[in-house]
């Protein structure tokens, strides 16, 4: 019965890792105090993220951040404290996922930091761009290990570059076509362009050009 029961927890053990095959560390946490707070992106000695997942076919389900969203209010306590922000002032922050659970981030704290809602750029930025890197992502536009680079090292400047810069292309004629020439010194009153080259300021067509060559073009 044992060795049954062992069996069991050894292959639910192998399930969970085919399931979350990285759960390891995305960066080293170098510093657990005096980290610098109150500016658009991390601390990165603080908070230099951390990876629940590379499955892209798990992340892109819907409903999935729920399954495994797991933060308690005492690591939110911790993560303040951290940054050396009072929890009483909570309410103007998000205890935020560097790498968004919805590219696979983790609830590791290494990958947790208070992120302020008042200033430029702050969380609600930061939450458009997770959500524009999710759709990249299951659209396959983007491959998961991108995202997760782009969000946990400079996601400002990637979101400045990636969701709000639109390269145009323009595609050259063929080499076969030519533009014409424009026409610019043609003398004030005239009509048409004789065949030898001269001008006429004819008001009816009958007789224009007649003594050079007749009419070869009109205007």
């Amino acid at each position: 019965m044992k060795n049954k029961i062992l069996i069991l927890s050894l292959s639910a053990s192998m399930l969970l890792f085919a399931a979350f095959p990285a759960l390891v560390a995305y960066g080293v946490q170098t510093k657990t105090s005096n980290c610098t707070a109150n500016q658009i992106l991390q601390d990165p000695a603080c908070t230099p993220g951390a990876v629940l997942t590379t499955n892209t076919s798990i992340i892109c389900k819907v409903g999935y951040t729920k399954t495994v969203r797991d933060v308690s209010d005492t690591t939110k306590k911790k993560v303040f404290a951290e940054y050396g922000i009072p929890y009483s002032q909570h309410s103007n922050y998000e205890v935020d996922h560097l790498i968004s659970l919805e590219i696979g981030g983790g609830n590791d704290i290494s990958n947790l930091w208070p992120e302020n809602s008042k200033i430029i750029d702050g969380s609600l930025t930061k939450d458009k761009f997770e959500n524009y890197l999710h759709t990249q992502v299951c659209g396959g536009k983007m491959t998961i290990a991108e995202a997760q680079k782009e969000i946990s090292s400079n996601w400002l400047k990637y979101y400045q570059g990636d969701t709000t810069t639109t390269v145009k292309k323009v595609t050259p004629p063929p080499a076969s076509v030519t533009t014409p020439l424009v026409q610019s010194s043609i003398p004030a009153g005239v009509t048409g362009k004789c065949n030898d080259g001269t001008y006429t300021s004819a008001v009816s067509h009958k007789g224009a050009c007649s003594k050079h060559g007749g009419v070869k073009q009109w205007y």
